[in-house]
């Protein structure tokens, strides 16, 4: 087992460090890893012939042309056309090497010490403003395997922040949770907050529907509009209504949510599946918005579309069994 690790660090120290993922790996230990298990070490186009080469060496392999669809990739970095971003951050989020600085509606610029020419920043790109130009080649193989380790140190040091994110954000949620009502007397009242949180989301995103499908009425009147109005305003008069009999009491909220959930009929059901999709839609419209990292409170609005969501899918799939036992 030692001796395989061994080997699997000799070929990864080999190895350029650009985490460009152009093997069919995510990056260069994974496909060190690979190697050592037996795969092709012909395909890696950053490393290009010197690294075939050397590998061959080090694995007493063949020494074998470069097979990948990518070609040969020499010294570069990327360059971003300031004047054209538009501040997405979707570049930063893929830069392996945190070597992009900026900011949601901030220009964006490239470090030239810290790219390591992996071009993983250029397809998520929306307005297509980053170049790469070519830059010096290190003096020697040494130079370059020194540039290659300061990478490495560079993605390791930002799959570390990554990680330390999410645990702190997991923390967060943790501590978010509601306490057992056996331990606080101030759970009842949490848990009744907690019944009527997804009641009022659904009607809040039930109006919204409507005001917009009102106003493309107005703009366009068609009959297809006119029936979607129609449907989207008794949906919002049901949720509105489930809402205000949970609000009148604990014995109201039990009575009336008992009576929400488990009324089966076809005016039910549509309700049910407009609140449904709404609410997914909701989900699925923050979570494009606030993308891979959100912030501690986009990461709490996150979670109270998602148990609305869940909510509204779990009352839907209720109704439908009842209504098709």
């Amino acid at each position: 087992m030692n001796a395989h690790v061994t080997l699997i660090t000799a070929i990864d120290a080999l190895l350029p460090q650009t985490q460009c993922g152009k093997c069919g790996h995510p990056g260069c230990q994974p496909y060190a890893v690979g190697i050592a298990a037996g795969e092709a070490h012909n395909k890696c186009p950053p490393g290009g012939t010197v690294t075939i080469v050397e590998l061959s060496a080090l694995l007493q392999r063949p020494t074998l042309p470069l097979d990948s669809p990518y070609p040969v990739t020499p010294s570069q970095r990327a360059v971003i056309r300031e004047a054209e971003c538009i501040g997405c951050t979707k570049c930063i989020q893929a830069c392996p090497t945190d070597a992009i600085l900026g900011a949601a509606k901030l220009m964006h610029t490239v470090i030239e010490s810290e790219c390591s020419g992996c071009e993983l920043c250029l397809a998520p790109c929306p307005v297509d403003c980053i170049d790469l130009l070519p830059v010096p080649a290190p003096v020697d193989r040494q130079a370059e395997r020194q540039r290659a380790q300061y990478y490495r140190r560079r993605f390791d040091a930002r799959q570390a922040r990554l990680q330390r994110d999410r645990e702190r954000l997991e923390a967060e949620r943790q501590r978010r949770q509601p306490l057992p009502a056996a331990t606080t007397a101030a759970a009842p009242p949490a848990t009744a907050e907690s019944a009527l949180k997804p009641l009022k989301i659904a009607a809040a995103m039930a109006r919204v529907a409507l005001q917009k499908a009102e106003r493309q009425l107005v703009q366009y009147g068609t009959p297809a509009l006119e029936a979607q109005v129609r449907q989207l305003r008794e949906a919002t008069e049901q949720a509105q209504t489930a809402l205000d009999r949970a609000q009148q009491g604990p014995a109201s909220v039990s009575t009336s949510t008992q009576a929400t959930q488990l009324a089966a009929g076809p005016a039910a059901l549509k309700q049910a599946r407009i609140t449904a999709t709404l609410a997914r839609a909701q989900l699925t419209k923050a979570e494009r918005a606030f993308g891979t990292e959100p912030t501690p409170a986009q990461s709490a609005q996150l979670e109270t579309l998602r148990s609305a969501a869940q909510q509204a899918a779990h009352r839907l799939a209720a109704l439908e069994e009842r209504t098709n036992p």
